[in-house]
């Protein structure tokens, strides 16, 4: 476990060293943060930080530095090397290394509220409520908020402009494989990437985790990985829903972020999660995607279900909801374009034909 721990804390901080990259399984390379590494050559990087049993070491070939990694750790961010005390003291991996008692006083209202009983009474009085935060608290330490400013982790929330009442329910893991074997043993899927992702926890209406979605970033083939850790129905921010309000149900989990009483599907079959939503107002907000067949398919199946659409007009530039935001649309002027734009039945036909052709 303790590797484990090492290993985060070690991602977390990836940002602040200088030509930092993975040469191999436990095994990392950059520039010394101690003697500077070359003066010269900036592209110099003698500093390592290797696997030794169940433990991460430091050394720097160029000056001869060679520490425990909590004392490395203590030497490049001091307050993340607080939070990694903590967490050993806390899961009781103190392994050999001399881990004085935390401070708890000085974390409360940040680290330590990710060490809470599970079991704590929580705020409200709803089964759901209750649920709900014995799920975030149990994950908080992996919480994009959590993170540095610099780290990139936590730049590519803020570039892709979610907002920040949402970053609680981000998370970042530097290897996925292994977080999903430690926090969702039970899960089935074989072939899982190891590498660093933003993680987005699906949920039903309970507040019990369904389904981990992992989404990459870096360079990869496999940009999206959803992994089942149940046989519940595969849906993105049910907790949030109020069924007695209209329901926009979108594609993507970011896009969800963006509507209120919004649900995510995770791939373009939005009629399929309308069928879990029978009888109540539900509005499907495909990706702006005239000439992608399989989204054009679906709508029309959609349509042909009277099923209510948006079909957004040509002047929207943007394929998702997400990227018009980035494109410099506001909240309210996307929900107002959609809520304009949204038709069923023989109007639903018509407009379709007309979009298909955009």
């Amino acid at each position: 476990m303790s590797i484990y721990i090492e290993r985060k804390f070690l991602g977390f901080i990836s940002s602040k060293l200088e030509q930092f990259k993975q040469k191999q399984t436990d095994l990392y390379n950059f520039r010394c943060p101690y003697c500077g590494d070359s003066k010269k050559n900036k592209l110099k990087a003698r500093g390592y930080v290797y696997r030794k049993s169940n433990d991460y070491f430091f050394i720097c070939h160029n000056c001869g530095k060679s520490t425990t990694f909590a004392k490395f750790l203590e030497h490049v961010d001091g307050t993340t090397y607080k939070q990694y005390v903590l967490e050993r003291y806390a899961t009781g991996e103190t392994g050999h290394q001399p881990y004085k008692k935390p401070d708890f006083s000085e974390l409360k209202g940040n680290a330590w509220s990710r060490f809470q009983s599970t079991d704590a009474e929580p705020r409200g009085d709803s089964a759901q409520t209750s649920s709900l935060e014995r799920t975030w608290r149990a994950f908080a330490h992996y919480s994009i908020k959590n993170l540095p400013d610099e780290h990139y982790a936590r730049a590519y929330i803020k570039n892709r402009k979610i907002p920040e009442q949402f970053w609680d329910e981000i998370l970042f893991v530097p290897q996925f494989r292994e977080f999903l074997d430690k926090e969702f043993p039970q899960h089935s899927k074989d072939e899982v990437p190891n590498d660093d992702r933003v993680v987005l926890l699906y949920t039903n209406e309970k507040g019990e985790i369904t389904n981990v979605a992992g989404r990459a970033l870096s360079d990869t083939k496999i940009r999206y990985v959803t992994v089942k850790v149940s046989d519940e129905k595969k849906l993105f921010g049910l907790h949030r829903v109020q069924k007695e309000n209209c329901i926009y149900v979108v594609e993507g989990q970011f896009d969800s972020f963006f509507l209120p009483n919004c649900v995510a599907s995770g791939d373009s079959n939005l009629g399929g999660v309308a069928a879990v939503l029978p009888e109540l107002d539900v509005v499907l907000v495909y990706d702006n995607e005239p000439r992608n067949r399989d989204i054009v398919k679906q709508i029309e199946k959609s349509i042909d279900k009277n099923l209510k659409v948006c079909l957004f007009p040509e002047s929207v530039k943007g394929k998702d909801v997400n990227e018009m935001i980035q494109n410099g649309l506001t909240l309210t002027e996307i929900k107002d374009i959609i809520d304009a734009n949204t038709f069923s039945g023989l109007t639903a036909k018509l407009k379709f034909t007309q979009w298909k052709r955009c």
